[in-house]
């Protein structure tokens, strides 16, 4: 059977286990958008590869350092759905790819990801003037257990563009609002 999605791990030894640098890692894909009775994709965006990277917790007023129980790192872009029942011409719709983190402690080492936008309708509003085709909108990542009950933080497309030669991305955690992201 052809697979038409191109998912990859490219630093498979370090999806477990100790690196040796007080970073643990214990990440790796949990869901994929297909896992949700979405079916075989049936159209293709530009694949994104995002590089490796740290993340690194601290709590935003005391600036300790803080182990969330675990995270999610959401992978996700935009598809055309059609039919869509209040919107004739189809609506743009978000799609996922999950992976996880377990027991991450103060720093965890991303592995590097290859986003494949993909979308389950090719068919003529798909290529009608001005429609596109599936593509890369941004990284959620999602703490559990850090002070508060969950913690979110986004990055856009331009900001993962910043993550090349394994850069950390610095969350400061507020349960009150939004967390701050840096990248170093």
């Amino acid at each position: 059977m052809k697979k038409n999605i191109v998912l990859v791990f490219v630093l498979l030894p370090l999806l477990t286990g100790h690196l040796g640098f007080g970073v643990t890692n214990s990440c790796q894909l949990t869901v994929q958008a297909e896992d949700n009775d979405m079916g075989e994709a049936k159209l293709f965006g530009d694949p994104v590869t995002i590089p490796a990277f740290n993340l690194r917790f601290v709590d935003g007023k005391t600036k300790r350092e803080v182990s969330p129980s675990k995270i999610s790192i959401i992978y996700e872009w935009k598809w055309l759905e059609y039919p869509y029942p209040e919107h004739p011409l189809g609506t743009w719709s978000g799609a996922r790819d999950l992976v996880e983190c377990i027991e991450p402690g103060t720093e965890a080492l991303v592995p590097e990801f290859m986003v494949q936008p993909r979308g389950w309708y090719d068919g003529k509003y798909a290529k009608f003037p001005f429609r596109g085709r599936p593509s890369f909108t941004e990284i959620g990542i999602v703490l559990y257990d850090v002070g508060c009950r969950t913690t979110r933080s986004k990055l856009s497309p331009k900001e993962a563009s910043k993550l090349k030669n394994n850069k950390t991305v610095t969350i400061e955690i507020n349960c009150a609002g939004n967390s701050t992201v840096t990248i170093k």
